[in-house]
C-alpha cells in the first residue's frame, strides 16, 4: 500500500529524499542533507517549491516536487519532477502522486497556465504516462560526453593563438577576483546575458546579486580553477566557460554554461574557452565531460566537433492549461 503525503521538512525526510536521489540518479551531484536544506531554504519566498513523498511501510519510495523555476520565471509554468525506487510499481506510484500535486495545485489560490515536465527519452513509460494527460514535446537536448583522458588537442593550438592575437586574454574565476573589482556584478550581468540567448522554453530572469551567489558561487560543485571567462582588452567579460565538479570523485565533469557576448562572436572564443575546459580537465585527472545541449544549438555542433559522443536526448514535456488544471 502507498501514501502520497506533503513534506515536512524533517531532517529524516531530507536524509530520505537524498539516499532516494543517489538510488535513482548515481551520477547526480553528492549533495549533503545540510546543503539540501540550505538550498530550500533560500528559494525565493514569492516562487512555488512543494515537495510530496511516497511511502510503503514508512520507507520512502518515491517523491515528487512542483515548483517555480525563479532563474527562468514565467508567471504561470510550474514545473514537475518525480523519483521512483525502481523496486517499487511506478505504475500504481506514478498516478497517485501526479493525482496529488494536481489537487495540490487546484486548493492554490494562483493561476497555473502551464505545466511542465522534463525526462530522459529512454523513460518511455513516462513519457507515455504525461503524453496520456494531454502533455507534448516542446524542445529536447542531446546528452553527450567528451573522453578526454587521450583526446589529442594538437590540432587546436592555432584557435587559442588566433584569440590571443585578436587580444582576447582567457582568465580563471580565481584570477578575475584578483584583476577585476566589481567581478562578481559584471559576471553575473554576462551569465545572463549569454542565458538569454540559450534555447529554452522560458525566457530568462535576471536574478539578483544574491540570487546568483546562490546558484552559481556558492554551488558545491564550482570550482574556480575549472572556470574561464575572456576578456578584452578594456577587461570587458565577453564570454565564459566552466566545468561543474558535480561526482566526487572528480571522474566526471559537467559543462556548465559556455557561450560569447553577441558582438564578440565567429572570432572562436568559444572554441578556445571548451578547450581551456578540457585541458582543466585532463590536468585534473578526470575521464569525461558531459553535457547537454538544445538538439539544434550552434553549442551541439562544437560540441560534436570536439568529440562530444551523443547519447539519448533529455526532453522538455509541456501541457497547456485553458481553463482549469486536470489529471
Amino acid at each position: 500500500m502507498y501514501s502520497v503525503l506533503e513534506f515536512q521538512g524533517s531532517r529524516e525526510e531530507y536524509e530520505a529524499i537524498l539516499a532516494l536521489n543517489r538510488m535513482v540518479s548515481p551520477d547526480s551531484r553528492g549533495e549533503t542533507v545540510d546543503e539540501l536544506m540550505e538550498e530550500e531554504a533560500n528559494w525565493p519566498a514569492d516562487k512555488l517549491f512543494k515537495r510530496f513523498v511516497v511511502q510503503t511501510d514508512g520507507e520512502v519510495v518515491a517523491a515528487g516536487v512542483c515548483f517555480e523555476a525563479y532563474w527562468e520565471f514565467k508567471a504561470g509554468t510550474v514545473h514537475l519532477h518525480f523519483e521512483i525506487n525502481p523496486e517499487h510499481s511506478a505504475e500504481q506510484i506514478l498516478p497517485a502522486l501526479y493525482a496529488s500535486i494536481i489537487e495540490f495545485l487546484k486548493r492554490r489560490d494562483e493561476t497555473v497556465l502551464c505545466l511542465a515536465c522534463g525526462m530522459s527519452e529512454e523513460d518511455g513509460a513516462r513519457v507515455q504516462f504525461l503524453k496520456e494527460r494531454g502533455y507534448e514535446k516542446v524542445m529536447g537536448w542531446v546528452s553527450s560526453e567528451l573522453p578526454v583522458a587521450e583526446l589529442d588537442l594538437g590540432g587546436f593550438g592555432p584557435v587559442t593563438e588566433q584569440v590571443a592575437l585578436a587580444g582576447i586574454r582567457i582568465v580563471t574565476l580565481r584570477q578575475l577576483k584578483e584583476l577585476e573589482p566589481d567581478w562578481k556584478r559584471k559576471l553575473r550581468d554576462l551569465r545572463y546575458a549569454l542565458h538569454c540567448d540559450v534555447p529554452s522554453p522560458d525566457p530568462a530572469t535576471k536574478p539578483s546579486l544574491s540570487e546568483f551567489e546562490e546558484m552559481v558561487l556558492r554551488d558545491p560543485a564550482l570550482v574556480e580553477d575549472a572556470f574561464f571567462v575572456a576578456l578584452a582588452k578594456d577587461s570587458f567579460l565577453v564570454g565564459m566557460s566552466n566545468v561543474w565538479r558535480n561526482d566526487v570523485t572528480g571522474k566526471r565533469l559537467d559543462a556548465g554554461l559556455t557561450g560569447v557576448e553577441r558582438s564578440f562572436r565567429r572570432k572562436k572564443i568559444a572554441t578556445a574557452l571548451k578547450i581551456h575546459t578540457i585541458r582543466y580537465a585532463q590536468a585534473a585527472g578526470a575521464e569525461t565531460i558531459s553535457t547537454r545541449n538544445e538538439e539544434k544549438s550552434v553549442m551541439l555542433k562544437l560540441n560534436l566537433a570536439l568529440g562530444f559522443e551523443p547519447g539519448p536526448a533529455w526532453l522538455s514535456l509541456r501541457k497547456t492549461i485553458d481553463t482549469h488544471i486536470g489529471c
